[in-house]
């Protein structure tokens, strides 16, 4: 007897997988661009970012801690971005393998409440065009997930003499 595809299933693995991949490249180019832009400051702006920081917190800091600690920051926002966007093609490529399996259905409500919760975390940004990939990859593709993980079990647990 074959298995039917689990059709939300399918279009949430999608979602998950493409928009995964669109927010994430996004997220690693802005935080990149801003890399390189720190990184090309002439002297000038160093030395007005220096007087800015230096008067601000009481001689504590200088321009160039400030910008080590932002270029900190940024590498984190890469490193985070990479991370992911990894876990958003892990799963959107595991979800596609399982849709046709009804006992797989505990993969599929795991991973949508999951990736449900960080969803909600990007919601700020959902004018652009990372927010719409960010939306579709950690709101619309859970989602599906979630109802689709709550069908498949559905049809695991059904009686056979039904």
């Amino acid at each position: 007897m074959g298995e039917q595809e689990n059709m939300l299933l399918k279009v949430g693995s999608l979602f998950i997988l493409i928009g995964g991949i669109v927010s994430g490249l996004f997220g690693i180019i802005a935080s990149a661009a801003a890399l390189l832009a720190m990184n090309s400051l002439d002297e000038s702006a160093m030395s007005g970012l220096d007087s800015y920081f230096q008067l601000a917190s009481g001689g504590m800091f200088s321009g160039e801690e400030a910008v080590a600690v932002v270029g900190i920051v940024v590498l984190a926002a890469i490193a985070i971005s990479a991370v992911m966007m990894l876990i958003h093609i892990i799963v959107g490529v595991m979800g596609l393998s399982r849709a046709r399996n009804p006992q797989k259905y505990r993969f599929f409500l795991t991973w949508g409440v999951i990736l449900l919760m960080i969803g909600f975390l990007g919601l700020g940004q959902l004018f652009s065009l990372r927010g719409i990939a960010s939306a579709c990859s950690g709101i619309a593709g859970p989602v599906l997930f979630i109802i689709g993980g709550a069908q498949q079990n559905k049809a695991a647990n059904a009686d056979p003499m039904d």
